[in-house]
């Protein structure tokens, strides 16, 4: 029977156990796929970064916003240099320990799933050894693009995974598995015993309207049994879940909260701040839901109208509230920069925050980046955006920028997110570092 091997590999920050290879793996397991996994992220942060792993097993929030900004520093530097090396055609470090543990394990096929785009690097040069050593390697997720498809074997999803891995299974014949296994999964950069395990209830976001976005595309909506998540949270046993879900509708969620409270879980999501009324937020918190990151984006009606966010900023303001008074702690995504936006924009959002200041736990901001497959990259004219640039990489894709008709371009929308960026501080009730770790929020008393 062929061997495989599912692989996680370098950078992203080492919270929590990957959702998607455990749910392949999960898959593979049921359909009797000899199975393996190694999350070489992980493994490259233990190595390099012991002294921080010890930390977070075990940290206190008082010089939390210290180590945290030190180890965010360090690291990036370090991502950075060794994704430099990777391009030059150098190895980089840690490289000969990664390609050891994955001969120790002698898989006949590697499968890589690499969901962001800073995974592509290390992918590039453990794919290229492999291949020089005759084995097999295939590939999957949401960051793989051509170059590396030119490298290893792309499978869309795990039913083609699958089948090239036993061509006799059909993707229809195919078993599905009824829960996540995530006990192969062990020593994160957070105490054992308050593990915080990702789940999703979706294969998609239902709303699919979000001019920026690209995480629903070519992807049908699809729920998953409400037995499926109430059996994966019964069979792994732990106190703290993250819901990874871009978004759930209130009708699904006060379901996902009857679980929830039976098994005496604390919890956390992503929604956007439409349509939730005090009784459900009350309900949500009283079972055990003890944060939600809002999707906010901004704080002027007219912008978030041309995101296509269906929000408006005073029923945002009133579920932030009501969110508050029903004990939740309150995330917030902003985004600075978006096309047409005025520096008058800008500042209506500072203001937006101040105000409801009393409501919100903690702020992460982002500055518009233009992607390939968003309503804003294929009507660019809808947003005033007069000419589209695509400057040819090493390695990732194309990096793309562009020209505004009007409004601030993304130099000045980063300058003035810096000058307010005390201000913005000034908000938050936490470390601004657990942008970083979010996960690490939730297990807070």
């Amino acid at each position: 029977m062929m061997k495989v091997l599912l692989i996680y590999s370098p950078f992203c920050t080492p919270a929590t156990p990957p959702y998607a290879i455990a749910n392949i793996y999960s898959f593979l397991k049921v359909n009797s796929v000899d199975v393996d996994i190694l999350d070489l992220n992980l493994e490259f942060h233990k190595l390099k970064f012991p002294k921080e792993y010890d930390y977070y097993r075990d940290f206190i929030l008082e010089d939390y916003e210290e180590k945290t900004n030190e180890f965010m520093k360090e690291s990036s530097k370090i991502y950075s240099e060794n994704n430099k090396k990777i391009v030059k055609g150098e190895k980089p470090e840690s490289f000969d320990e990664l390609i050891e543990l994955i001969r120790s394990k002698k898989p006949d096929l590697v499968a890589f799933s690499v969901v962001y785009s800073s995974q592509v690097f290390y992918t590039k040069a453990l794919i290229e050894e492999l291949n020089k050593e005759g084995i097999k390697c295939v590939i999957g997720g949401p960051a793989i693009n051509d170059k590396l498809k030119e490298k290893a074997t792309f499978c869309n999803n795990e039913f083609e995974l699958l089948n090239h891995i036993n061509s006799s299974i059909k993707p229809n014949k195919a078993k599905v598995h009824d829960y996540i296994d995530f006990s192969s999964f062990q020593d994160y950069f957070i105490k054992e015993k308050n593990k915080v395990l990702p789940i999703k209830t979706c294969t998609t976001c239902y709303y699919k309207q979000c001019a920026f976005c690209t995480h629903h595309q070519h992807t049908c909506y699809y729920e998953f049994p409400l037995e499926f998540i109430e059996k994966t949270i019964t069979k792994n046993n732990s106190k703290y879940w993250f819901f990874i879900d871009d978004m759930i509708h209130e009708k699904r969620l006060l379901q996902i909260a009857e679980i929830m409270k039976q098994k005496k879980v604390i919890w956390t999501c992503q929604l956007r701040p439409t349509k939730f009324s005090k009784e459900t937020l009350q309900t949500l918190s009283d079972s055990g839901l003890k944060m939600i990151i809002w999707g906010v984006e901004s704080g002027n009606d007219r912008v978030l109208k041309l995101m296509r966010k269906g929000t408006n900023k005073i029923e945002i303001s009133q579920i932030l509230k009501d969110s508050h008074i029903a004990g939740i702690k309150n995330v917030i995504y902003t985004m600075f920069g978006f096309p047409t936006e005025t520096k008058e924009e800008f500042i209506e959002t500072i203001k937006f925050l101040q105000e409801n200041n009393e409501y919100i736990d903690l702020v992460s901001t982002s500055i518009f980046g233009l992607q390939k497959g968003t309503v804003i990259y294929d009507r660019p004219d809808l947003f005033e955006i007069k000419k589209i640039h695509e400057k040819k990489r090493t390695v990732l894709e194309p990096k793309i920028t562009y020209d505004v008709e009007s409004g601030l371009t993304n130099e000045e929308a980063t300058k003035l997110r810096q000058k307010y960026k005390k201000t913005i501080e000034k908000i938050n009730k936490y470390p601004k570092t657990m942008n970083f770790f979010r996960e690490h929020m939730l297990i807070i008393d």
